[in-house]
């Protein structure tokens, strides 16, 4: 028999969801534009050569490649690579495209370039709450601003969208990757060492301390350089920003935090839980900066994050172009919002008419009810039973031509 569901970690979404994804894409992007940040669109396939040069961690490790076509592909070759089947990568995120992007288009473009991007993108993950295989997301960045005010002002349209799709109660969670890369070396890692311990430090809320320490003895790391750094980050988690200068990190990475953090509380009357965190990592190598990442109630995982990566332009072209981004986490604010039932959408109709009425009078009855609902047509069906267990899905309420012409009051799905 056929299997018609989708694939494994990706969904169809019925009307009812697809207009709420929709709604919170349109605020989204809404409060993006206010902000003066400018739409942009990328395709979904790029060039292995870009992805694999991208730095990005473990997501480098899910991603989807496609196989080549036609006469580029002979199966028939002994010891065949990798590079004699596959031809691009799809995104794994909107990052390296958009990086791509404004190396192609630079010419074009102002600077600082304030960009958006609203778009699915594909990892071949282990499907599971939270986690699909194609998920959008919802990016604005900053080129050409190497400025820590580029940060202070996508991290205050951040909270200023958060606040207008629903989220009054946020942490922020702030670090940089100077100070951690400090961290590291003062422990006694080599610099070409920083990139993997990160990535493991980055699953310290996952397989918490112990399992860290194991994942980087796995990795060949020595253990006294190993309960150095744990050493460190336990007494950075205790004490913050003020200690960390005792341990080899610049005056200046650590101000740049508390510029941040303080600027952003004035700039939003403290409503918010800003704070630095030396564990935030955001696993991508690509981060050369401020780190940071959103939580709210009622979620363990981040919904949002982002932060500066400088280099990834300078890989692409020789040229190194200061680069920032923050990204909302579109899946897992979408899921809250529905499992809170916090929707607030429109109104659906339907508007029932019989088959003898004046279809001229229907259509101006339809116009009058668009002002306040959207609605839709339906000839009076036999089966109203029938009608009704379907029609809940596309409509939140239900009335006739004739009840409208009587005055009745409409109400969700009355019954006619």
């Amino acid at each position: 028999m056929k299997n018609f569901n989708p694939i494994r970690g990706t969904y169809d979404y019925l009307p009812k969801d697809a207009k709420i994804r929709e709604q919170l894409r349109q605020k989204i992007l809404a409060s993006f534009q206010n902000n003066g940040y400018n739409l942009i669109s990328t395709p979904i396939f790029e060039h292995l050569e870009l992805l694999n040069s991208s730095d990005g961690g473990d997501n480098l490790k899910l991603m989807f490649k496609t196989i080549k076509r036609g006469d580029k592909l002979d199966l028939s070759r002994p010891n065949l690579t990798v590079a004699d089947i596959v031809e691009e990568g799809l995104r794994y995120d909107l990052t390296v495209p958009l990086a791509r992007f404004y190396a192609n288009n630079r010419d074009k473009l102002p600077t600082p370039f304030k960009a958006i991007q609203i778009d699915n993108v594909f990892r071949a993950e282990r499907p599971q709450k939270g986690r699909n295989r194609q998920f959008m997301q919802c990016d604005i960045d900053v080129f050409g601003d190497e400025s820590i005010n580029a940060e202070l002002e996508l991290l205050k349209t951040a909270l200023d969208t958060y606040k207008k799709i629903g989220f009054n109660k946020l942490s922020l969670k702030i670090n940089d990757r100077r100070i951690l890369n400090q961290l590291v070396v003062f422990a006694g890692f080599k610099q070409d060492e920083i990139s993997t311990v990160c990535v493991s430090l980055d699953k310290l809320d996952k397989i918490s301390v112990t399992g860290v320490m194991m994942e980087l003895i796995e990795k060949g790391m020595e253990a006294e350089k190993i309960n150095k750094l744990v050493d460190i980050l336990n007494d950075v988690l205790d004490n913050g920003l003020d200690c960390v200068c005792k341990y080899g990190v610049k005056s200046d990475d650590a101000e740049n935090i508390k510029y941040l953090i303080k600027n952003l509380n004035a700039l939003t009357d403290c409503i918010y839980d800003i704070k630095f965190d030396v564990s935030i990592v955001r696993g991508q190598g690509y981060y050369t900066g401020t780190v940071y990442e959103f939580y709210a109630d009622g979620i363990s995982s981040a919904i949002g994050g982002g932060g500066r990566y400088d280099k990834m332009v300078g890989v692409m072209t020789g040229v190194d172009t200061p680069a920032v981004g923050v990204s909302i986490g579109f899946e897992r604010v979408a899921l809250l919002i529905k499992e809170n039932g916090e929707q607030d959408l429109k109104q659906s109709l339907a508007l029932l008419y019989d088959k003898d009425d004046d279809i001229l009078e229907v259509f101006k009855i339809k116009n009058s009810l668009m002002q306040k609902y959207d609605v839709s047509l339906y000839i009076r069906p036999k089966n109203m039973k029938n009608f009704y267990d379907k029609i809940a899905e596309v409509a939140s309420c239900v009335v006739s031509v004739k009840d409208h012409k009587e005055g009745k009051e409409i109400k969700n799905l009355i019954k006619i």
